[in-house]
């Protein structure tokens, strides 16, 4: 029996995935897992409780964001953001799956998202104090990264901020240097 379950949780999961990954986010339903994963909606609810459930074991497993893969609660702070930065802003502007989430989240604040992104942002945080000694220089990090995780979504649509190219990958790297320079001048405060 509990064969049976873990087999149809693993179905609904790849259903749940592969739609996700033809359609995009707004093309996710119960209704269209439940027929791709040949299963009935109450076993969904069921097993997940809904699609809340669902996107959370998403976060959860990693697929959301395999960036957070590289936190390790061995490491000391700095390093663990380090390491994050530097794979979780390249991750960002590769993962178009990741990008439609986001899109998605700040489009539409449902309920479904919130499990999500509350994981993700538990995660996160956790190595996320770049100085204990002033609040308002982690605020300003987490000003920079806001910014950085807007101009990945906008690129998509304006090649353009201003002055700056959004498709340079010089751009790319300038961000990626001005982050890294940043965190190195908040740990030293």
């Amino acid at each position: 029996m509990k064969k049976d379950r873990a087999a149809t949780e693993e179905k609904i999961y790849t259903a749940f995935l592969d739609i996700l990954k033809e359609k995009g986010p707004q093309g996710v339903g119960i209704n269209a897992i439940a027929k791709e994963a040949g299963v009935s909606k109450s076993l969904i609810y069921r097993y997940f409780g809904g699609m809340k459930g669902l996107l959370l074991l998403f976060a959860q497993k990693g697929d959301f964001f395999k960036s957070l893969s590289v936190i390790d609660e061995k490491k000391d702070n700095l390093e663990n953001l380090k390491g994050f930065i530097k794979e979780g802003t390249k991750e960002l502007r590769e993962n178009t799956l990741t990008q439609e989430i986001l899109r998605w989240q700040l489009i539409e604040n449902n309920e479904d998202t919130k499990s999500l992104f509350k994981y993700f942002n538990a995660q996160v945080g956790k190595t996320f104090t770049t100085n204990t000694k002033d609040e308002s220089l982690n605020a300003a990090f987490q000003l920079m990264l806001g910014g950085y995780v807007y101009f990945t979504l906008l690129s998509k649509f304006n090649k353009t901020f201003i002055a700056t190219d959004l498709t340079s990958e010089k751009t790319w790297e300038n961000f990626d240097e001005a982050i890294a320079k940043t965190i190195e001048l908040f740990s030293k405060t």
